[in-house]
């Protein structure tokens, strides 16, 4: 279902910005230290939300999130975008999506965005960053700061690194054009924004990773970008997927996100789970209880 939503967090409105949602990945490639045992044992609550019985693969959402305080506008993470060649990426090549039209139905134009926030620099999180006018690459976001923590840009301009993550260049028409037109502003893992949204650094997916954190009257909200692709990874905290640099970092920041949002009773929303996407976590075992909120 690619259909918004909406949040309120005390003063502070969210809207999740949904490019598309498919059955994308079988448990093992994506968890290759997950044992086909730990997999049955939540398959109970994990189908058919988080892991299509037809397929046998879990359920991945791209979105972006807007998150609007009492002075900032940011979107957070671009989603895939249009007309990109990512040929090794058959999901996100050359793709024809109405995402500039859903956000316009979420009540935002391109020109009303004041920040663009990349949690980490990986395709399905830079693409709407740029769009395709008369052959050239162009900010989206006309009148945008761009962030992107120093940490997560210096680990890019490694060309043996962003090949072993992808041979498509999204670096190239997705990043790039945005520092050329000087939109682009890298920042500590600790910004701030307002004193309503800053940046909670969460290293190990990529050593830049960052998540937003929210708090307005009293309650909370945590952005976790890429710290937790589905569910399973609240209830297996100590599991990284295939896509992360350090994995043992990864699952240390992961947890370590958790616990805070059960203990603050924040709001978490993931740039990956299916619809409505955002919930709360409890402690549960050894894990966490994922519950979607709304």
């Amino acid at each position: 279902m690619d259909e918004g939503f909406k949040w309120r967090v005390g003063d502070v409105e969210i809207s999740s910005i949904p490019e598309f949602t498919v059955a994308m990945f079988a448990p093992s490639f994506i968890y290759p230290d997950l044992a086909p045992e730990r997999l049955e044992q939540h398959r109970s609550w994990l189908e058919p939300k988080h892991l299509d019985p037809a397929t046998q693969k879990l359920v991945i959402a791209i979105q972006a999130y807007v998150v609007k305080t009492k002075r900032r506008t940011i979107l957070v993470d671009a989603c895939s975008g249009n007309d990109k060649e990512r040929p090794s990426r058959p999901l996100f090549h050359r793709q024809k999506r109405p995402w500039l039209q859903r956000l316009a139905d979420a009540g935002f134009r391109p020109e009303d965005i004041d920040f663009v926030l990349c949690t980490h620099l990986h395709i399905d999180h830079v693409g709407w960053n740029t769009r395709l006018l008369n052959g050239r690459w162009v900010p989206t976001f006309p009148k945008a700061r761009y962030l992107i923590t120093k940490a997560e840009w210096e680990h890019w301009q490694d060309e043996e690194k962003r090949k072993a993550y992808s041979t498509d260049e999204h670096i190239e028409d997705s990043v790039l054009p945005i520092t050329a037109a000087g939109q682009c502003d890298f920042v500590a893992m600790d910004y701030a924004f307002d004193d309503e949204a800053w940046l909670d650094p969460t290293p190990g997916h990529t050593p830049g990773h960052v998540a937003l954190r929210v708090r307005s009257k009293g309650q909370e909200a945590a952005l976790s970008g890429d710290l937790m692709h589905t569910a399973l990874q609240c209830a297996e905290p100590q599991i990284s997927s295939c896509f992360c640099v350090d994995r043992a970092l990864s699952a240390k920041s992961r947890r370590s996100f958790l616990e805070r949002c059960a203990e603050g009773h924040a709001l978490v929303l993931p740039a990956h789970f299916p619809y409505p996407s955002g919930g709360h976590v409890a402690p549960a075992g050894a894990g966490f209880r994922f519950t979607f909120a709304g």
